[in-house]
């Protein structure tokens, strides 16, 4: 009889698992004869009318009409000395996260996919705002085709056509695989045993190695053990120097120039200070003579925007949404971001950070305390630094629906200087983004150059300066890129500009942001503007009512 074509989800339960021990409460397995050794559980999710029947005002009567279960089915099977678990519908759902392998069905379709037939992958961009999307293709692709930034992307799923079609004719896997071929129930025990072997080889290291570099973490017992080593190193704040792994960001994007207080609760502090910092945390918990930081205060202490008086008002997080961490476990490297554990592969680890070490030193004035991106900008413009401020001087480019900053600060010297708050990697991604898009359009675009000597020659008048104009090339004459540096220049707080470090994530966009300046022709510098540790007070509390006033 010729066999028909089949879609199943393959789940590989972990190393001494049993489907016992693998589903959720209330799923009922028995035996199942179609196949030796297999279980099976069969039933219905829920039932009910859908939340639109609210919307519409509909009676009871109307709503048991609109009434609907959803069938599931989860079949166990034994291949290769593992269990597997085959689902049906949503069986899924059914199945206890912590019980199957991680990216089991990614690592098999990696070792069978045709690298030139690939059709979607979804991708994560690891960061406090952490960004996820799919990218598909209408035809057959190889993997330039979905934009995989190598460096800074994880890859948690991804679909195409095998390079053996006798495994199947299509497969598509993240923590399960999906995979399409003829066959019949007869077969699945095979169809598993196959996919055994696939997930152990190492077949995709030819033309995926890269997808090893950065892994987020979703075992249990690995966050467990990662988390234990970050309640140590902040216990060691207590009595000892806060580590330059160790920072606090904000885990959205957020406007610098807003005016914003913090608050960290959750301790009976009443402080209020003017900037997201660590040493204010750790500052705030030696006041309140917290002598042992534990486990519950990473989900229990809070930050909070405040105004001045330390009223609420804005946003909050949990500390350890805002806490920016590095750590090794077993040799390994692992960092904290926005609350998510990731592993990162230990060269490119070294790699990022030796490429940051070596880049050219620049020097800037120190900034004040609770000066922020604007404020010392506007200091720093009338100081008598030789340096023109051009912040928020936007200039459009040529066909551009949108203006562009060149730069905040022009030296005498030609640099073009670019200031951003280290509070939050993601306005250090836009501030190296800055950098690169203005380098590009002032070599590709003589039309912009020339509205940016006007703007100059303004600011020039403005505050009795003269050279800068001469030194933007008009869009007559050649234009040398040996004639600007671009500088990164980030604000500090806390601590000397001897013990600072970016966060990972930050090096990368970083060196990307480097190599990308270097092959326009351009060389980069970067510079810490250290500042004092931000301003902190006492939050005002409103006095109490007299004994017998109105309330």
């Amino acid at each position: 009889m010729t066999k028909k074509t089949h879609t199943v989800s393959i789940r590989l339960l972990r190393d001494g698992k049993q489907p016992a021990d693998s589903v959720r409460a209330g799923v009922d397995l028995s035996a199942w004869d179609k196949l030796e050794g297999a279980q099976i559980a069969l039933d219905t999710i829920g039932g009910g009318a859908p939340k639109w029947a609210k919307f519409l005002d509909l009676t009871d009567a109307e709503k048991t009409k609109l009434n609907n279960s959803t069938a599931y089915g989860l079949v166990f099977v034994q291949a290769s000395g593992r269990w597997f678990a085959v689902s049906f519908g949503l069986g899924h759902v059914k199945l206890d996260p912590d019980a199957f392998e991680q990216d089991f069905g990614l690592r098999v379709v990696l070792n069978t996919v045709d690298p030139d037939k690939l059709r979607s992958a979804d991708i994560r961009t690891p960061d406090e705002n952490t960004t996820s999307r799919r990218t598909q293709t209408a035809r057959r692709s190889d993997q330039t085709a979905f934009s995989i930034d190598i460096e800074r992307d994880i890859v948690r799923g991804l679909a195409g056509e095998p390079k053996d079609a006798t495994f199947a004719t299509r497969v598509a896997g993240s923590d399960g695989l999906t995979l399409t071929k003829e066959m019949d129930v007869a077969d699945l025990p095979q169809v598993c045993a196959d996919a055994y072997t696939a997930f152990g080889k190492s077949d995709y290291k030819t033309n995926f190695a890269w997808i090893d570099q950065i892994k987020h973490v979703r075992d249990k017992a690995t966050i467990d053990q990662l988390d234990t080593a970050l309640v140590a190193a902040l216990n060691s704040c207590l009595t000892a120097a806060i580590p330059d792994t160790l920072h606090l960001a904000y885990p959205v994007i957020y406007d610098p120039e807003k005016a914003r207080h913090i608050r960290y609760k959750g301790f009976s502090s009443t402080n209020v200070h003017t900037d997201l910092e660590i040493g204010g945390y750790v500052a705030d918990l030696k006041e309140k003579a917290v002598a042992a930081y534990l486990p519950e205060h990473l989900s229990g202490h809070k930050v909070h925007e405040c105004n001045d008086l330390g009223k609420d008002d804005g946003q909050s997080w949990r500390i350890k949404e805002c806490l920016v961490f590095e750590t090794d476990l077993n040799g390994e490297k692992y960092v904290l971001s926005a609350d998510r554990w990731y592993r990162i592969d230990t060269n490119l680890a070294t790699e990022v950070a030796n490429f940051f070490a070596a880049v050219t030193a620049h020097v800037m004035p120190a900034a004040l305390a609770d000066e922020n991106e604007e404020k010392y900008n506007n200091r720093i413009a009338t100081g008598g630094h030789n340096m023109l401020c051009l912040d928020r001087k936007l200039v459009k480019p040529t066909g551009a629906s949108y203006a562009i900053e060149a730069c905040d600060f022009l030296s005498n010297g030609g640099a073009m200087i670019h200031v951003k708050d280290q509070t939050s990697s993601s306005r250090l991604s836009h501030l190296f983004n800055q950098g690169t898009v203005s380098a590009r359009v002032m070599k590709m675009d003589g039309a912009f150059r020339d509205l940016l000597r006007a703007q100059v020659a303004a600011q020039e008048a403005a505050l009795g300066l003269t050279g800068y104009q001469a030194l933007v090339a008009d869009s007559v004459g050649p234009y040398s890129e040996a004639a600007h540096l671009i500088v990164y220049a980030v604000l500090c707080s806390g601590t000397g500009t001897g013990a600072n470090r970016l966060p990972f994530f930050s090096l990368v966009t970083f060196r990307q942001a480097a190599n990308e300046l270097r092959a326009l022709g351009y060389k980069c510098a970067f510079a810490w503007i250290a500042k004092p540790a931000p301003t902190t007070t006492k939050a005002k509390r409103k006095p109490k009512a007299a004994a017998g006033a109105a309330p």
